[in-house]
């Protein structure tokens, strides 16, 4: 494919990639703001909630106290003492004293009925009191279907009474509450409750501060413990307590959740979860397509290289066996010995290179595919070394290079594969001839360590930039150093005598300084 189009192809897909991309973001944000407006909704209305709970509460104490223990009710005769705390009350009738609470009242237009639990029993026994008017005359007596109790009341009509009821209530809670101020009215452990039952019924189980604000005199009170005060004065979440009270002093609840964030993103961590696992999917596959594109590409110009240098090194030693063939066909060259000798020897030089390149490209195919196999025989290195030297005679002649062989160890014997590791030791040193500009100086060095015998091949060559060690052993990889038609290289030869000797159960490494020559260090296990 050629490169052009490669790069439409990667263009348009990244733009369908960035896309979609968007597209879900932005359905994410929206998810998020709209659960945030449901949560800000959810606990206003649990906060308007709790204020008129709190004053529901509070105006309902006030009616019981006012309608059992009112200011200018005079007590009935029939009884002793009446007493109120809360919306529990004593009354002693005569000779018995009996304890009740109150649990209901009702009322239609003819008269009131106290609905009361006796706690005075075990199973406190509910009764009622059902107070009544007699006759429309104010004097009359208010007569109690229970014939113990009677209570003494004088009406003007019933109707009125239940008017003035009213009117005390509010103007007792309007002189009481004028007065009182709110850490008086209210406490931390109520306003905490309320709001607790408030949030839950909302589905809100989060911990949350909160504390109320005094407007007039702007100063926070009833703080929750541990209250974050800079953050509340910042939090959005307030509503006014008793705000049908004119004449007291404005009171503002407020509320703030520290853990506001998490609380909403964990109600969508499902929903987060696929759409984070969904923009992963695509931009994985997205990468993986462009690396396959890319990979696709390195690989039809390796082939178009390894093509263009494997002729070329094909065609050099084709070339010297067809010179060395028209020689011999002259008949003044073929009539000595000494000449056919030599230029016999450059075809079988040559011809062995041929045969080199042909099974280093047929074995790296084969290791490619895990197919070779090593036949472990006990060799000696230091025979494959010079039968290896041997081969780059002519070449070496032509260069007018030299080659050293230095044997430092009394025993150079292994077990190993002769044929592949005779083609790997090839490989490192035609590498050395290669890959330089001047007169080769190559150097095979062979010693010993515990149990190893150890090969170091070093040559005066143009070297190898540190940043390409660790690719150099990579098939194909080839080294941009020069022109690939005076620096010939196919990039499989260091792959193939890594893997040879990596089967041998053996290391390979090197050292290099760019312009001053190349060491490969072979170590191969001796048992």
């Amino acid at each position: 494919m050629k490169e052009r189009r490669i790069k439409i192809i990667i263009g348009l897909m990244a733009f369908a990639v960035i896309g979609l991309i968007g597209v879900q973001v932005f359905w994410l944000t929206n998810l998020i703001k709209v659960e945030e407006e449901r949560f800000n909704r959810s606990v206003s209305n649990a906060m308007i909630a709790a204020a008129s709970k709190l004053e529901r509460g509070e105006a309902a104490k006030m009616l019981v106290n006012t309608v059992w223990v009112g200011k200018n009710e005079r007590k009935p005769k029939s009884v002793k003492e009446l007493r109120l705390t809360g919306t529990h009350f004593n009354y002693f009738n005569h000779d018995t004293t009996q304890k009740g609470r109150i649990i209901k009242i009702e009322s239609d237009d003819d008269n009131f009925v106290y609905h009361f639990r006796d706690d005075s029993t075990e199973r406190g026994k509910v009764s009622e009191v059902k107070v009544f008017a007699v006759s429309s005359d104010p004097k009359m007596r208010v007569q109690v279907s229970s014939p113990k109790i009677v209570f003494e009341k004088q009406l003007d009509t019933f109707v009125t009474t239940k008017k003035r009821l009213v009117q005390n209530v509010v103007a007792e809670m309007i002189d009481i509450n004028i007065q009182r101020p709110i850490e008086k009215r209210l406490s931390v452990k109520a306003l905490d409750s309320v709001l607790t039952q408030e949030f839950a019924s909302k589905g809100i189980n989060s911990e949350f501060q909160f504390g109320i604000l005094k407007v007039r005199q702007d100063s926070l009170t009833l703080l929750k413990k541990g209250t974050a005060v800079a953050e509340l004065n910042k939090s959005n979440y307030r509503t006014l307590l008793f705000p049908g009270e004119v004449f007291t002093g404005i009171n503002e609840l407020r509320v703030y959740f520290p853990n506001k964030n998490s609380l909403i993103l964990s109600s969508l961590v499902g929903m987060l979860a696929l759409s984070i696992g969904f923009i992963a999917l695509i931009v994985g596959v997205f990468l993986k397509t462009v690396q396959l594109f890319i990979r696709q590409k390195k690989i039809t110009d390796v082939k178009n290289d390894l093509i263009n240098n494997i002729t070329h090194e094909f065609k050099t030693p084709i070339s010297t066996i067809s010179l060395a063939c028209e020689a011999l066909n002259e008949p003044a060259l073929s009539a000595e010995k000494q000449s056919v000798a030599r230029y016999s020897k450059i075809i079988r030089e040559e011809n062995e290179r041929l045969q080199l390149m042909v099974d280093t490209l047929l074995n790296t195919a084969s290791l490619e595919r895990d197919e070779i196999k090593i036949e472990r025989k006990e060799i000696d290195l230091e025979v494959i070394i010079n039968t290896t030297i041997s081969k780059f005679d002519e070449a070496i002649r032509q260069r007018e290079g030299s080659v050293v062989v230095e044997t430092q160890s009394p025993n150079s014997t292994i077990l190993g594969d002769k044929f592949h590791l005779t083609n790997a030791i090839s490989n490192l040193v035609d590498n050395a001839l290669k890959f330089n500009e001047q007169k080769p100086e190559v150097k095979l060095t062979l010693s010993s360590e515990p149990e190893s015998a150890v090969l170091a091949i070093s040559d005066n060559g143009i070297g190898i930039p540190k940043e390409s060690f660790d690719k150099i052993f990579e098939t194909f990889y080839r080294v941009q150093s020069g022109n690939v038609q005076n620096v010939r290289g196919n990039g499989i030869g260091l792959s193939y005598a890594k893997k040879i000797i990596e089967l041998h159960g053996g290391t390979i490494s090197v050292e290099s300084q760019i312009n001053k020559g190349t060491t490969f260090k072979i170590t191969l296990p001796q048992q």
